[in-house]
């Protein structure tokens, strides 16, 4: 019996302190994961008022108050727009809508289709870019446009008195 104690004693002092199962962990095999957490946000489109002009300050461009005014507007929403009468001039007999589009050059809206008739209504859609989509009608029965309008002014609403112009018919 006592060697067979001695022996035990012996296994203990020998062989467990170079027993490969209780090494200890060399700090390039740490296998712990770390966790990053990544906030993104809903793309949305600035107040496009900032793309309108009204030079004249017979014609006015109007757009709906939940998207003007500073606000944002989510992207995948189409609003409607309208340049019609300022009120200013009671010879106004309508309005045409001038846009310079970033890529498809200059066309013009005028197919009187905001009632009473000679204003313009169309749509403007945002984009995940955060640009806004123009949606126009053409010139009477000519085929409208779409495509995206960035610069500040390129949409110029103008009112019809009379005069013979390219946005007015």
């Amino acid at each position: 019996m006592i060697s067979w104690i001695v022996g035990l004693v012996c296994l203990w002092i020998f062989w467990l302190p170079n027993n490969r199962a209780c090494m200890k962990t060399i700090p390039g095999d740490d296998l712990t994961t770390t966790m990053t957490t990544t906030t993104t946000t809903a793309p949305v489109c600035p107040d496009p008022m900032p793309l309108f002009a009204a030079p004249d300050g017979f014609a006015k461009v109007v757009i709906p108050a939940a998207n003007t005014n500073g606000a944002t507007t989510p992207a995948g929403t189409t609003i409607s727009v309208t340049c019609e009468d300022a009120g200013t001039n009671p010879a106004i007999l309508g309005a045409g809508l001038t846009v310079t589009f970033d890529t498809i050059g200059t066309h013009i809206q005028d197919a009187g289709n905001l009632p009473p008739g000679g204003f313009e209504e169309f749509s403007l859609t945002c984009e995940p870019s955060g640009l806004w989509l123009f949606d126009i009608l053409g010139i009477l029965t000519a085929p409208g446009n779409s495509g995206i309008v960035s610069a500040p002014g390129a949409a110029v609403c103008q009112a019809c008195v009379g005069q013979v112009a390219p946005f007015c018919n």
